[in-house]
């Protein structure tokens, strides 16, 4: 295995999230749930790790809904013919509609890059054989 790191700072990583986030967000199907994932790695490209990223909005009635949920359940539908499998589950690429939510979440985005990239953890860019174009 050939491992290829890059190194960004936090801002141009930031920007990239924000206008490409086909390259870092995938889909990841497991036991008939489908959630919105991202990869991390260690400084080596070891011990590999999706971490599930959702955002929630409070309903009338109290409870809370993943703003997210429609856009992952119509992109599974949509794009059904581009899954890939790994050890994990089915992954699929991100439908037009999810880039255009994360492309409009820039704290979430900050987020993700201060809590989830820290202690040593880097970011694994998803290698889809798809990506699906606006």
């Amino acid at each position: 295995m050939i491992r290829i790191g890059i190194e960004v700072s936090r801002r141009n990583l930031r920007c990239d999230l924000l206008e490409h986030p086909g390259r870092y967000f995938f889909i990841l199907l497991v036991d008939s749930r489908a959630t919105l994932c991202i990869r991390t790695c260690d400084s080596q490209g070891e011990n590999i790790q999706a971490h599930i990223i959702d955002g929630f909005s409070l309903k009338e009635d109290g409870n809370l809904d993943s703003v997210f949920e429609d856009g992952i359940n119509d992109a599974v539908l949509e794009l059904q013919d581009w899954k890939s499998h790994s050890c994990q589950g089915d992954e699929y690429p991100l439908s037009s509609h999810l880039v255009q939510m994360i492309s409009r979440m820039p704290d979430l985005v900050d987020w993700i890059v201060s809590s989830i990239l820290s202690n040593g953890k880097n970011l694994v860019i998803y290698s889809a054989d798809f990506q699906f174009q606006n």
